[in-house]
């Protein structure tokens, strides 16, 4: 164990002196000085330095951190130092005057670090190095930072950890001057399209900004980087929700810290107007212009992949909440919603824990990459009607070969994720949308079914054909599908299991509906004290006529529509029950 001495290599250049601590405890030094064709390699515990640090040989720390503790330090000499975890103690001020140090971990600074553009947070498959937000000092000068991307190929989201860096930043890793414009940013309150061509070198990189970077035609691994001063402590930006035809409410935002951020975190969010899902967007495999959407809100995931931890540098939307336009959301954080995991690369996978769900997909038949999922969970909170805290909305993929498939809450919202409250004893039928680009065989199955859902019976039926499927068994439903928009042919319906009852009984029994001549006649059992809402929507879903209930009993209504296929719907406070019906003219 070395401690409270200068510690000092100095040899002629024809030897070579290897010095390997073993260091259970910690490794205490004044000085390092490490000589030309010296190396100093530590295997365990830390390094501890109070004084300065002179590398012109080889220093290896990989399997500990060091420590700069000294009231005043640096860390020089020819040879850059590439760091497991550094750490900077309170009262230490370090400076790092030698350029190329790397650090592939943790950089915890508790004191004050002068990294004076000299020092690099390496990024690769396996990790990306952070700066640790829960440090109580701070970093002082231009810092650079890697990100990893498996693919360079397409667009990718990205935002920017650090202050002022323009977008000037990312043209050693793509041409900016390329005639397709390749960086946008985005505004929500255009009534075209919200993107904006931002490609010119200037363009400064605003801290929680989203901005979409094609980086182009290679699928090869990019490791692409950004220099700059990071971002810490409270940042925060005001957002909008215009309800115009192309945006919707969707703002492109970002990560602005060296670090990853959780979405969930307890603390350290103010979120006004923002509805709680994340929206991520993830390069076609085969369209360098397209890709594909998924969603995380409330512990669930539309794919299985998209989580409540935004990685380093990752741009993605979120949508101010709905309401009187134009809405104004606000939304603000501070180191509390940092973490210190390494390992989440863009859109890596996360334990979802034990949310009762069903995630169903459609896709071609001859195509396995071209499924898009949804998924429908329980919540005991929730309603049929879309929750900015509980649903999560649907953002079309612009991967053409990609289908959009999707579920309508009654207020005619198309979500990608769904909370529903579980009826009891009867069948819940809930309206699906499919929109494809192409013409083809569609399959619908489930992908995945978890908790109490494994008790239910879950049905598939297609109005056209007049098909109903029990998924539940491993089924999957096969049509041939022209391309076209699908938003009132394809329903899932989730019901109790019963032995020996058919399927409908229980729901017929609450509710049953029929038309004679125009006129809707209906019979309907409430409970004592409840009261429902009878919707008759038009092929499209949009909603024509709404009738309140109060009592059980019998009721006419004439809802004065012309001849056609209506869908009826009987909703209570956790029972919701459509049919489909041919209304012809009086």
């Amino acid at each position: 164990m070395l401690k409270n001495y200068n510690f000092i290599m100095s040899l002629r250049s024809a030897m070579v002196l290897v010095l390997i601590l073993f260091l259970n405890h910690s490794g205490l030094s004044q000085s390092l000085i490490i000589s030309t064709g010296t190396s100093f390699i530590g295997t365990g515990g830390n390094i501890i330095l109070r004084g300065d640090v002179l590398n012109d040989g080889s220093l290896s720390n990989n399997n500990n951190a060091v420590i700069f503790s000294g009231t005043a330090q640096s860390l020089g000499g020819t040879s850059p130092v590439l760091f497991n975890n550094l750490t900077v103690a309170a009262g230490s001020t370090t400076t790092i005057s030698t350029a190329g140090q790397t650090l592939k971990g943790i950089l915890v600074s508790n004191g004050t670090l002068n990294a004076g553009g000299n020092i690099t947070l390496l990024s690769s498959a396996l990790q990306t190095a952070l700066i640790d937000g829960s440090g109580t000092g701070q970093v002082l000068g231009n810092v650079n930072m890697q990100r990893y991307l498996p693919s360079g190929f397409g667009y990718k989201y990205f935002s920017s950890p650090f202050q002022g860096a323009t977008v000037n930043e990312f043209g050693d890793d793509m041409d900016l001057l390329a005639s397709f414009t390749s960086f946008y940013k985005y505004d929500e309150s255009r009534t075209s399209s919200g993107w904006i061509n931002y490609k010119e070198p200037a363009g400064v990189l605003n801290p929680m900004y989203g901005y979409a970077v094609n980086f182009g035609s290679s699928a090869a691994a990019n490791t692409m980087d950004v220099t700059g001063i990071v971002n810490n402590g409270i940042l925060s930006l005001t957002l909008f929700n215009h309800n115009n035809l192309y945006t919707r409410g969707f703002n492109l935002v970002g990560n602005p810290y060296p670090s990853p951020i959780d979405w969930d975190a307890p603390f350290g969010w103010t979120k006004t107007n923002i509805d709680n899902a994340l929206y991520y967007f993830k390069t076609s495999t085969t369209d360098q212009y397209g890709g594909t959407y998924s969603t995380y809100i409330n512990g669930n995931s539309s794919d299985g992949f998209a989580t409540n931890i935004i990685p380093s540098m990752q741009g993605l939307f979120i949508h101010v909440s709905n309401g009187t336009w134009p809405v104004t959301g606000y939304l603000e954080l501070n180191n509390n919603t940092r973490v210190t995991d390494m390992a989440h690369s863009f859109l890596k996978s996360g334990e979802m824990g034990t949310i009762s769900l069903i995630r169903l997909i459609a896709g071609y038949s001859s195509d396995t990459i071209s499924f898009d999922p949804f998924v429908i969970y329980y919540d005991e909170k929730a309603t049929f009607n879309f929750d900015g805290q509980l649903d999560a909305l649907k953002l079309f993929n612009t991967d053409a070969g990609v289908t959009n498939f999707y579920v309508f809450g009654d207020d005619d919202s198309k979500l990608s994720i769904n909370a529903i409250p579980l009826p009891d004893e009867n069948v819940c039928t809930l309206r699906l949308g499919l929109k494809t680009e192409k013409s083809g065989n569609v399959i619908f199955k489930i992908r995945d079914c978890e908790n109490i859902f494994l008790e239910k019976r879950i049905s598939f039926s297609d109005l056209v054909t007049g098909s109903t499927l029990d998924l539940t068994t491993g089924n999957q439903y096969s049509v041939n599908l022209q391309a076209g928009d699908y938003q009132n042919r394809f329903f899932i319906n989730i019901s109790d299991v019963f032995t020996d009852i058919p399927e409908f009984v229980s729901d017929s029994y609450l509710f049953n509906v029929y038309s004679v001549h125009g006129i809707l006649k209906a019979e309907i059992l409430l409970p004592p004290a409840e009261s429902g809402i009878l919707t008759v929507c038009n092929i499209t879903g949009q909603p024509l006529y709404n009738w309140e209930i109060h009592a059980s009993g019998y009721y006419e209504f004439n809802p004065s529509v012309i001849a056609g296929l209506y869908l009826v719907t009987f909703s209570s406070r956790n029972k919701r029950i459509s049919r489909m019906l041919f209304i012809e003219n009086q």
